[in-house]
């Protein structure tokens, strides 16, 4: 990447940050948050919520697609707000863990964790235990990998 594409990158990020700050959202250095693990641990359960959008490739083919950095959200009891990229065919979505496809939905689905955010954050953490609990996927992999 040349200097001044470099710089208009930088421009627009600076743009962007400012643009975020003004609609009252909070801008971590990552490198502070996830410095190591128990500042990052310590972030997310510092968190309200996570909102993540998934990367154009995992949603053009719908793949199923799941950040371990949700599973941390949800097994901290923490809602996430997450780009549907077909995970939702396997892991229950609405309440707890709240897939969009559009801006709308995503708007209606911010509105709805914070109407009844409590509702949410049992719903995340049970998600978790149901979904990611590691002696239930990795006793399932061995059991059909017949160990």
């Amino acid at each position: 990447m040349g200097e001044a594409t470099a710089a208009r990158h930088w421009a627009d990020d600076a743009a962007d940050a400012e643009l975020m700050r003004g609609w009252g959202w909070v801008l971590v250095d990552p490198n502070t948050a996830a410095s190591s693990p128990a500042a990052f641990r310590d972030y997310v359960q510092g968190s309200a919520a996570e909102f993540s959008v998934a990367q154009g490739i995992y949603v053009e083919t719908a793949c199923g697609w799941f950040s371990d950095r949700t599973t941390r959200y949800l097994a901290s009891g923490r809602p996430a707000l997450v780009q549907d990229c077909g995970f939702s065919s396997t892991i229950p979505a609405g309440e707890g863990l709240v897939a969009f496809t559009t801006i709308a939905e995503a708007a209606a689905g911010a509105e709805a964790i914070a109407e009844n955010y409590d509702a949410h954050a049992r719903a995340a953490r049970a998600i978790a235990e149901e979904y990611f609990d590691s002696d239930r996927v990795l006793g399932s992999m061995l059991a059909e990998a017949g160990l």
